[in-house]
């Protein structure tokens, strides 16, 4: 699906402001104390650090300008930026939230450059846990995470209106759920890859409602037509044509 190269896109670009601070050969203090106080450090990069040092590390709250243009402004613990920080990258991209020895962890904020924004749980880096993922284009969805992945309860809504509520495995639609419509139509069952694939219900927009198998997002096999006057028939598809039935077509 477009939306999930989108996720993994966003997810590889948060990845590269999870980077690990500049060697630690140093150019020099050229200001304050760098061992146990408050100083300014130059590495042999050019990247500098602002703040507070313990043991000849950073520690505690500090800014770190790297040479290419990225900050990140938050807290360290021996040398590694731990606790709440924010990072910015030159071409746009913004994280805020939590850190652990450099690593992206617990509840944070990403800005991906395209503008989409994840809000959510983070482990080593990737989104782990509840989250809700904004798209620029309308689409956004909020559920669970697995190391990058839509994985677990979740609901997707598309910038057309429709939308799914369901299940997901790895990033795809998969288990129980039900896709709806704009028009009031909605379908009701088994996913799989993303697709309507097993037993499933779907209600048509004049009230119609067949149940039955599906295969690939279309009814197929047989199955019963129940019309809204309570009349029910057995019908049967191939691919979404309706191959018997004399109700006539769905």
């Amino acid at each position: 699906m477009k939306s999930a190269r989108a996720a993994m896109l966003m997810l590889a670009a948060l990845c590269l402001l999870a980077a690990p601070l500049p060697a630690a050969d140093r150019k020099g203090c050229v200001k304050g104390n760098c061992v146990n106080g408050t100083g300014t450090l130059i590495f042999e990069d050019g990247s500098r650090y602002v703040g507070a040092f313990k043991a000849g590390k950073p520690d505690g709250r500090g800014t770190l300008t790297y040479r290419d243009g990225r900050v990140y402004s938050g807290g360290f613990k021996n040398g590694r930026r731990t606790g709440k920080g924010r990072y910015t990258h030159p071409d746009g991209r913004t994280y805020e939230g939590g850190f652990i020895d450099d690593r992206l962890e617990g509840y944070g904020v990403f800005t991906s450059t395209d503008g989409a924004v994840y809000r959510g749980m983070f482990k080593d880096n990737k989104w782990n846990g509840r989250g809700e993922v904004v798209f620029p284009d309308g689409k956004k969805y909020t559920g669970g995470f697995k190391n990058g992945m839509r994985h677990g309860r979740g609901a997707f809504t598309w910038e057309d209106g429709r939308v799914y509520e369901g299940a997901y495995v790895d990033g795809r639609m998969e288990g129980k759920g039900v896709y709806r419509y704009p028009d009031g139509a909605f379908y009701s069952g088994e996913m799989k890859n993303d697709a309507f694939n097993g037993t499933g219900a779907f209600t048509y927009p004049d009230g119609r409602v067949y149940r039955g198998l599906f295969k690939d997002g279309a009814p197929h096999g047989t199955g019963v037509m129940t019309h809204p006057d309570g009349r029910e028939e057995k019908v049967e598809f191939y691919k979404g044509e309706l191959v018997e039935g004399p109700g006539g077509q769905p």
